[in-house]
């Protein structure tokens, strides 16, 4: 179950760490490593396949670079193939286009609005995307230096409530990645916006389309819109077979299908009724349930024989009503934990246990999650927060699982999102996965199929960062933040994992007048605005992140389960009767 902390440092926000406003759509679809780079499908346009390489190739780094500037999710997915513009070797990605300077051994970010107005293409920018006409400036700017210009373009981002400036400045390096402002700020009608020399920035003051919400402040995807008006060469924007000799283990899709956004619930279904639950879940649209199993509650004694009843009566009626099952195995029985934890001390011991729970559900169980936010330190135990030692219990569990049943798919412990670094209590959740990375060379590869993450947002909306929030309080480190996820699919992607899906096994927004002090945020968030910021990251996950999987929100009927008092009840979608609470029928109604 959650537990959260404050978190004690902030990081910066990447650059480019908002919703992209461009018509642009990132498309499911495998990628995969090849010699000297990396091989992408997902903006082919739908030709079986084919896509565009990012390599290191020819003496050029643009693979480094690209994962250096934060991959595909700061950079979106590569749209071109290489070739050159004024005598520079550059290559397309959705939101930029990369430019190498041999020069300086260094990678530039291509004025690519400057370069569509010298092309006559102002009012195609402007009639088909919003994007206000460049302002010729050149004679009130003559002779003057750079900062000078700076400092007569700046005040252009001026607005009464400083979103813009508050955006372009929170980026210590926003010359280099945005340019200066081209245009005034113009009104469209749903939004504000203004053009910089390599993207332009939105303002809505309505909801928009894809969960965008009146006040959120959008970017534009400059190099698919440079795409989509043909300035890019025939040639590097068809896309390409890959490269001779190389195939893909995706390429018929994610190895074990974990990739690609499915919707469940969590769910309490058996210390209560599995029935009401389960219908609840169906009647939503949503296609999975979760459950959470307790291994010292079914097994107290070595050998003790298991009684199932409880969990059989949960899997059956949620197979009688065509929903997936998860459940997430946590809890070591005292014979089989470490002193002074709930960790398994051999991990051949819930090898063994989990041998037997996937005999009996075979067939019934889609997913098993092996432990639950193991980088902290209720979890495992005081001063007993390791990644390798998870990773070994990996390497011992998820074989003893595929033996029984090779199409069930095994989702890595959850880390629990905190920015503490204490052994004590809990250690960073982006440490963690980097350390379980990191061991052995990266052998826990073999052994999960989907990531589990707990991304919680906190009192932030999904759209979100460290540099561009509305909440006062949580707010001053990534880990409260949904969009960490994205930190946590760069790391997948760098170490050659990019294949599999991000499993969110627990997820949502907590709304509660009585919340408990560690949950205060949850005091002062609506029920309405629990409804509304639940569907938004859902619409949000759908726009931007292809690779995500089965999202489970956090949490369905636990007001059944628990007093208000606790920090369950207010994430709960359902009342104590399981009369819907406004999110549960904004997730029903919800476009799936």
């Amino acid at each position: 179950m959650r537990k959260r902390f404050l978190a004690l440092a902030a990081l910066l926000a990447m650059f480019l760490s908002v919703i992209p406003a461009a018509t642009a759509t990132f498309a499911a679809g495998p990628d995969y490593d090849i010699p000297n780079g990396h091989f992408y499908t997902q903006t082919n346009g739908g030709q079986g396949g084919n896509g565009f390489a990012i390599t290191d190739d020819g003496g050029v780094p643009m693979w480094t670079w690209f994962q250096r500037y934060g991959g595909v999710n700061l950079l979106g997915y590569p749209n071109t193939g290489r070739f050159t513009l004024d005598g520079f070797v550059v290559q397309g990605t959705q939101r930029v286009l990369l430019q190498w300077h041999p020069e300086s051994q260094t990678m530039a970010f291509v004025n690519i609005f400057d370069r569509l107005h010298d092309q006559g293409l102002d009012s195609v920018l402007e009639a088909t995307y919003q994007i206000p006409a460049q302002i010729d400036n050149s004679a009130a700017e003559k002779g003057l230096t750079f900062d000078q210009i700076k400092a007569i373009r700046e005040p252009w981002l001026n607005f009464p409530n400083t979103a813009f400036k508050d955006h372009y400045f929170g980026d210590p390096f926003h010359i280099d990645h945005d340019g200066l402002p081209t245009s005034q700020l113009k009104d469209y009608g749903p939004f504000i916006s203004i053009r910089l020399q390599r993207k332009a920035f939105q303002l809505w003051k309505t909801n928009g389309p894809a969960g965008i919400v009146a006040g959120q402040l959008t970017e534009t995807l400059g190099s698919d819109i440079a795409k989509q008006v043909n300035f890019y060469p025939a040639s590097a924007a068809q896309p390409s077979a890959p490269p001779s000799g190389t195939t893909s283990t995706a390429s018929a899709g994610p190895v074990t299908g974990t990739q690609g956004l499915q919707y469940g619930f969590a769910a309490e279904l058996v210390s209560v009724p599995a029935g009401p639950a389960v219908s609840a879940t169906k009647n939503a649209g949503f296609g999975w349930i979760k459950q959470q199993v307790r291994w010292d509650g079914l097994q107290p004694a070595p050998g003790a024989a298991i009684n199932w009843g409880g969990l059989d009566g949960a899997v059956n009626a949620a197979q009688g009503a065509g929903l997936k099952v998860l459940f997430s195995v946590v809890a070591a029985p005292g014979w089989a934990a470490n002193p002074g934890s709930h960790f398994p001390k051999n991990p051949q011991d819930l090898a063994s246990f989990m041998t037997q729970m996937a005999t009996h559900f075979k067939g019934r169980v889609q997913a098993y999650e092996i432990w639950n936010e193991e980088n902290f330190a209720t979890e495992v135990g005081p001063g007993n927060i390791n990644a390798g030692q998870y990773v070994e219990t990996l390497k011992v569990v998820y074989p003893a699982i595929k033996a029984v049943d090779p199409t069930v798919v095994v989702v890595s412990g959850a880390p629990t999102p905190t920015g503490v670094n204490d052994p004590n209590i809990a250690f960073r959740d982006i440490t963690y996965l980097q350390q379980m990375y990191a061991y052995q060379g990266g052998v826990v590869k073999n052994y999960f199929d989907a990531l589990g993450a707990h991304n919680e947002p906190f009192g932030n909306q999904p759209q979100e960062t460290v540099q561009n929030h509305t909440a006062p309080g949580y707010s001053t480190d990534v880990s409260f933040f949904f969009r960490q996820v994205e930190d946590y699919r760069n790391l997948m992607v760098q170490n050659g994992d990019g294949n599999k899906g991000i499993w969110e096994t627990e997820i949502g927004y907590d709304s509660n007048p009585q919340a408990p002090a560690s949950y205060s945020y949850a005091q002062s968030i609506s029920e309405q605005q629990q409804a509304d910021w639940s569907v938004a990251l859902f619409n949000y996950t759908k726009q931007n992140y292809p690779w995500m999987g089965v999202m489970f929100v956090w949490n369905l009927n636990y007001q059944a389960v628990v007093p208000q008092s606790d920090e369950k009840w207010g994430f709960g979608v359902l009342r104590a009767d399981y009369s819907p609470r406004p999110a549960y029928s904004a997730l029903a109604a919800m476009p799936k």
